[in-house]
């Protein structure tokens, strides 16, 4: 089982609308797309997951430790400010091939002091690379600034039913297959995270992530919290694209059979489509005093 709770986030501060804030998931930035977001407005929460190295770097100021005095500095500028807590509906508009999506999760605090290992299984096998670029970041930055994507079957009934009762009014947003983040009511949090908490799912995106999370947890148990996103296997909007050409759809029974084997495909086969946005909500991922 999963043991799942609501959280207290920081979000960037002002307008509703934060498109000029937010960036993809860092393993699918390139260069390129780094350099935009560089350029795309100077709080772009590019330079906190996945900021410029230079050459006179070294182990006590580097893209780790800037990105930590990023953090600090916006915080203190009210940039970034905390945010009321809960558990929130992400809903995501997009087209593919001219058909129109739309996706919807659960956006919670997964807490690994009562998760069990078995209930979460992997589609694919990490890096040592890239868990140690993840771990140093979250060494100096304790935060998850986009969830961990799982996916489960049986759920779209409950998710549709908190999800009516929240898209009344968006508490935050990016317009489009960003997304668009609604709060669920606090009356329907426990049943549906209890209900949640009792599935087991398989990664779509962010094996290394998670890793990362629940090794930090066993050498730091007061680390013991994720910010994961969960879907259901008959979302419409739940594609799963061949990671070759990132267009062709793949018959979700390739990852259904993961859920029910646990047998780890083979290395980027497949690409979940849209990714889910970086910059929207931000979790710590340890307990904060006035957490609900």
């Amino acid at each position: 089982m999963l043991k799942l709770k609501p959280f207290r986030p920081f979000v960037y501060g002002g307008t509703k609308d934060k498109s000029a804030f937010i960036a993809p998931p860092y393993d699918i930035i390139n260069s390129s797309l780094q350099k935009e977001l560089y350029l795309k407005n100077p709080y772009n929460v590019i330079r906190l997951i996945l900021g410029r190295k230079y050459a006179g770097d070294f182990a006590l100021r580097n893209g780790y430790t800037r990105a930590a005095d990023f953090f600090k500095k916006w915080i203190a500028q009210k940039i970034i400010t905390d945010a009321p807590g809960g558990v929130f509906i992400l809903k995501q508009n997009f087209m593919l091939e001219g058909k129109k999506y739309r996706r919807m999760g659960v956006v919670a605090r997964l807490d690994w002091s009562g998760t069990s290992g078995e209930s979460i299984i992997p589609h694919e096998k990490t890096y040592r690379k890239h868990r140690v670029d993840r771990s140093r970041l979250l060494q100096k930055l304790p935060l998850n600034f986009s969830p961990v994507f799982l996916i489960t079957e049986g759920v779209s009934g409950r998710i549709k039913k908190a999800a009516a009762s929240a898209l009344k009014e968006a508490v935050y947003s990016a317009p489009g297959e960003k997304g668009v983040l609604y709060r669920v009511p606090d009356i329907l949090v426990p049943g549906l995270l209890s209900f949640l908490g009792g599935k087991k799912f398989v990664i779509a995106d962010g094996h290394h992530r998670l890793r990362v999370s629940k090794e930090n947890f066993t050498g730091d148990p007061s680390a013991g919290f994720l910010m994961v996103y969960i879907c259901d296997f008959s979302d419409e909007g739940c594609v799963i694209l061949s990671h070759a050409d990132r267009k062709t759809p793949l018959d979700k029974n390739v990852i259904r059979e993961v859920l029910k084997t646990g047998k780890l495909m083979k290395q980027k086969s497949t690409f979940f489509w849209p990714k889910l946005p970086s910059g929207l909500l931000m979790h710590p991922i340890k307990e904060m005093s006035d957490d609900k």
